[in-house]
């Protein structure tokens, strides 16, 4: 019986490893470029493969994001939103986009935001740019990834269609 609890211990203890965890806190800058006006907000965020994503705002104090599966919640400025990506195509390339990118496959996040691949290496980290190949009337131009040694994200910068750009700087 012993022996049979040390090789469970062991066992639950790798399932452990093996899952994906990353915590960190942010900093988000989003630009309006018609106008200039930069909304600053931070925060922490937290982020469990394959699917839980959790962002909260110290600043502004209250407001979130989570994706909790297929479900992504939201409070930005006082507007609360719960959605089933599985049933709103928009929402579910915005949840696809943020985990994969998140996850270091950028690969996944050109293909569902029809996108090219650009990766550079920078310093010991990369730096992996995915651009549109079409204009659309949603979604993202350009996405900027730039991952650490661990391949972590450190910078991400989405620009979308309509002219707003949302930078996130992450500390580890």
């Amino acid at each position: 019986m012993k022996k049979f609890l040390t090789i469970l211990t062991f066992a639950l203890f790798a399932l452990g490893l093996s899952a994906q965890e990353i915590g960190a806190s942010f900093v988000q800058n989003k630009t309006i470029k018609a106008t200039g006006r930069v909304i600053h907000g931070e925060g922490v965020v937290f982020f469990t493969a394959p699917d839980q994503l959790r962002m909260n705002y110290l600043e502004p104090k209250g407001e979130y994001m989570i994706i909790d599966g297929s479900m992504l919640r939201s409070n930005v400025g006082m507007k609360q939103i719960d959605v089933d990506t599985e049933k709103n195509p928009s929402m579910r390339t915005l949840r696809n986009t943020l985990l994969n990118c998140i996850m270091g496959e950028y690969e996944k996040a050109a293909a569902e935001n029809d996108a090219e691949v650009a990766v550079e290496k920078k310093g010991d980290g990369k730096a992996v740019t995915l651009t549109a190949r079409k204009q659309a009337a949603r979604g993202y131009s350009r996405i900027i990834v730039e991952y650490n040694a661990q391949t972590r994200p450190v910078r991400m910068v989405l620009d979308e269609f309509n002219g707003i750009s949302t930078e996130y700087l992450f500390e580890y």
